[in-house]
């Protein structure tokens, strides 16, 4: 019997999915529905595993799902801490002005000291120390989500036994 592919292709394509979900202003939205995002990268990783297995190879397993999972969320969280430095070192901290125009629009009155903290936050820039703090909190939500995309992956193309 042949061996089992390997799982860092599709859970680097997954995971490389879910951060581009959680970096780009407004596809980030997504996640506002229930992490639709991230579950959908450890569902891609799944479908693109489940395309490399060939006849002579043991059949797509549970644990094969859950270990996808934990990688795509992994790798989502290190690619997504990337991206989005990239993406406020070339065009801003865009979510912080959405939500201050969001705050205008719903004419919430922050105190003037939060005007100042904003205001100085957006003079400073990206910070890598920010990122790499955001990429340690998203781990656990990613790959949990991830993790339940694969399991649902799982579901899917589970092997369908025959009575």
């Amino acid at each position: 019997m042949k061996s089992k592919p390997d799982k860092l292709m599709p859970s680097l394509y997954g995971g490389l999915l879910i951060a581009t979900i959680w970096s780009v202003p407004g596809l980030n939205f997504l996640n506002c529905l229930c992490c639709a995002g991230v579950l959908l990268g450890g569902f891609l990783a799944v479908v693109l595993y489940q395309k490399d297995i060939t006849s002579e190879m043991e059949p797509l397993s549970r644990d094969d799902c859950n270990n996808l999972g934990v990688y795509t969320g992994i790798i989502a969280s290190v690619a997504g801490a990337i991206i989005q430095f990239i993406i406020q070192l070339a065009f801003g901290d865009i979510a912080l002005d959405v939500m201050m125009k969001l705050a205008e629009r719903l004419q919430v009155d922050f105190p003037s000291e939060l005007y100042q903290m904003i205001e100085e936050a957006k003079q400073q820039g990206p910070n890598i120390i920010g990122s790499i703090l955001a990429m340690f909190i998203t781990i656990i939500p990613n790959t949990l989500f991830a993790f339940l995309g694969a399991l649902i992956g799982w579901n899917v193309f589970k092997p369908k036994h025959t009575v």
